[in-house]
């Protein structure tokens, strides 16, 4: 033999031996695998309806598992105790009890909150596991799993679990029955499966009679019948006739009393009605309220009045179109009194007689400004003064005590409830915090609108008790059906905390003005109507000198679009800027139009100028709105995720 091939035998010999002398834990790193080559549940139905379960998991480790795993499956209502855990020793077959607490050593286990339970097998500087077989026993029960199924009940439970990756070989399932339970003729207790491939479990569904006196005390089953129906019955009856009453008080102060027609309106009327008062008077008078619209018609009312001058610039087109208002005192400041003066001074400058958006804006960035504060306290003064406008002379009567203790008593019911029937906490609160509590909260915001509305209040109404006769269906649902299997306390005190929420709701949704002042503003809801109305028509019947009350309607952006559509051809029409001279001027940034006619209204009836009046009415507003005082938020968010009738959950290693 020559020494070339002496070496290359050499050479062969020493990979052979290498490779059978390649540590065991590197090979067992390459496959990582865990199955079960024998599983044996022996679970017992007692005779209160508690479940209790023995599971022996023998599991055969190959790879760097830290342990095993076991994910319970707890659905709603249901309870569910771990007791203990051991291990078995594969040499004497001895339990070896297992310590609760920490993972962190081997035959140690821990329960998560996610109904997971972990257990050490190995320590990470231990070499691998290489089909290594470990048999543990866990011990664990759950109550509350059987459901009621006419007169009788219904084990509908998966014994094993379904959610792993390994296979289970030698499945063996006792199930032993306390003789108070009557089972089917065909149940022998002993079920077996040779192989469950990953994604398979084991479910036992059969029926149950109670033999026993009584009920069990571990099934959930609801109250009897004839109690939940009197309490539907109840609720439903209490809610018709606190709606009923309240229909009544609001009917009698002329909530629902019809506007005055649209036919019926002419400018005598209008001439009567609101056209006699100051249009930021009418304004506030028309909503209670003092803003952004009875600013615009002041300003405007002062330009009418030749008190200021007006100019516009515009810059931009379309969507980015901007309109800065110039504003330009014509008389001295000691000719305006009360808050037209206070409005003035706050708009200009001291000593200056020329303003403009940009300026304010620019004035009052550290601080903000709302010119709606200046006018708000003297327009609620003159309005209580005028004729038939006093606030009421008896205070109205004070309702929220009884809500309050009203609510006292649901909450006070539904946690006895809770506290007697522990299971009812998930289903119960559940439904409090995501369905009823958030419904509650956005209905008492659209009553607090209802009770300004004098327009259509009847239809409106609908906001506010649509959504509570929504709930009310879903409780008298619940408690003719039985739905949720809830205790009867608790059901007594979610229909108490119904009672309550609907009380605090008509309570949020009257009317805090006097028969007078709804009677008016109704008058003057009808002013605004027919001003809205002949806004929809190319040629509508309205003046120059109207222009401050549509603005004190709120009806500003209606000015807008009639410009956008008829503005053009009503200017051709008239034939120039109104009847009242305007003064225009153009800036070296863009086109302006100003005037004391708002370049819009024509002394006859009809509208020219649309240009002018459009870019005005923007203007005005924004002035109006103020500056709003520098302010930082921060927001954040999270999202969360979940996943037979009872048992299951999954298992494997980690």
């Amino acid at each position: 033999m020559s020494n070339a091939w002496k070496a290359c035998c050499r050479t062969l010999a020493l990979l052979v031996a290498g490779l059978i002398l390649l540590p065991t834990h590197a090979r067992a790193q390459e496959v990582k695998s865990l199955d079960w080559t024998a599983f044996s549940v022996d679970a017992r139905l007692d005779s209160t309806g508690t479940l209790l379960v023995r599971e022996t998991q023998t599991i055969l480790f190959t790879g760097d598992w830290n342990g095993g795993e076991r994910r319970f499956d707890v659905r709603k209502a249901q309870r569910f105790a771990f007791r203990r855990m051991f291990r078995v020793d594969s040499l004497t077959g001895a339990e070896i009890p297992m310590r609760e607490g920490s993972v962190d050593e081997v035959d140690g286990y821990k329960m998560a909150a996610s109904r997971t339970l972990r257990w050490r097998s190995r320590l990470p500087t231990d070499p691998p596991f290489l089909n290594t077989k470990i048999t543990y026993v866990l011990e664990y029960e759950y109550a509350d799993i059987l459901v009621a199924d006419g007169a009788g009940y219904r084990l509908d439970h998966e014994f094993g679990f379904r959610d792993r990756t390994g296979t289970i070989a030698n499945f063996d399932l006792t199930l032993h029955v306390d003789p108070v339970w009557r089972t089917p003729p065909a149940f022998t207790g002993t079920f077996r499966e040779a192989v469950m491939a990953p994604g398979i479990g084991y479910v036992v569904n059969i029926p149950l009679t109670w033999r026993g006196a009584g009920v069990p005390s571990a099934v959930r089953r609801s109250p009897p019948l004839a109690p939940r129906l009197a309490l539907a019955a109840a609720v439903v009856l209490i809610l018709v006739l606190m709606t009923m009453q309240f229909l009544r008080e609001e009917s009698a102060l002329g909530r629902f009393e019809p506007l005055t027609p649209i036919a019926s309106i002419d400018r005598a009327w209008l001439e009567t009605h609101v056209f006699a008062l100051r249009p930021e008077l009418i304004g506030y008078a028309w909503d209670e309220q003092a803003g952004a619209a009875e600013v615009s018609a002041t300003l405007a009312r002062l330009v009418n009045e030749k008190k200021l001058a007006s100019r516009v610039e515009s810059k931009g087109k379309g969507w980015f179109q901007q309109h800065t208002l110039h504003l330009e005192l014509l008389v001295p400041r000691r000719d305006l009194q009360g808050y037209e003066r206070s409005l003035i001074d706050g708009l200009f400058a001291s000593g200056a007689t020329i303003t403009s958006t940009d300026e304010i804006r620019k004035r009052y960035k550290s601080s903000g400004f709302d010119p709606s504060a200046i006018v708000r306290r003297p327009l609620a003064e003159e309005f209580n003064h005028l004729p038939g406008m006093a606030s009421a002379t008896t205070p109205a009567p004070r309702r929220w005590p009884l809500t309050l203790a009203v609510s006292v008593v649901g909450v006070a019911l539904f946690v006895m409830g809770l506290v007697t029937r522990p299971a009812d906490a998930q289903i119960a609160v559940l439904v409090l915090l995501i369905g009823a509590l958030p419904v509650f909260l956005v209905t008492r915001l659209l009553a607090y609108v209802w009770r300004r509305r004098v327009v259509r209040p009847e239809l409106h109404l609908l906001e506010v008790l649509g959504p509570l006769v929504v709930v009310t269906a879903v409780l008298c649902w619940a408690l003719a059906t039985g739905a949720g299997t809830l205790g009867l306390l608790t059901l007594a005190g979610a229909s108490v905390l119904v009672i309550a929420a609907c009380r605090s709701l008509l309570n949020g949704s009257r009317a805090t003005s006097t028969r007078d002042r709804l009677l008016w503003r109704k008058q003057l809801a009808s002013a605004r109507e027919y001003l809205r109305a002949e806004l929809r028509k190319p040629a509508p019947a309205l003046d120059d000198a109207w222009f401050p009350y549509l603005l004190a309607f709120g009806l500003g952006r209606h000015v807008e679009k009639w410009f956008s559509a008829f503005g053009g051809a009503a200017a051709t029409r008239s034939g120039g800027l109104g009847s009242i001279s305007s003064r225009s001027s153009v800036s070296d940034s863009g086109s302006g139009s100003s005037g004391g006619s708002f370049g819009g209204f024509g002394g006859g009836g009809g509208f020219s100028g649309a240009g002018a009046t459009v870019a005005f009415s923007s203007a005005i507003g924004a002035m109006a709105s103020g500056v709003s005082a520098p302010s930082s938020s921060s927001s954040g968010g999270g999202s969360s995720s979940s996943g037979g009738s009872s048992g299951g959950g999954g298992g494997g290693g980690w």
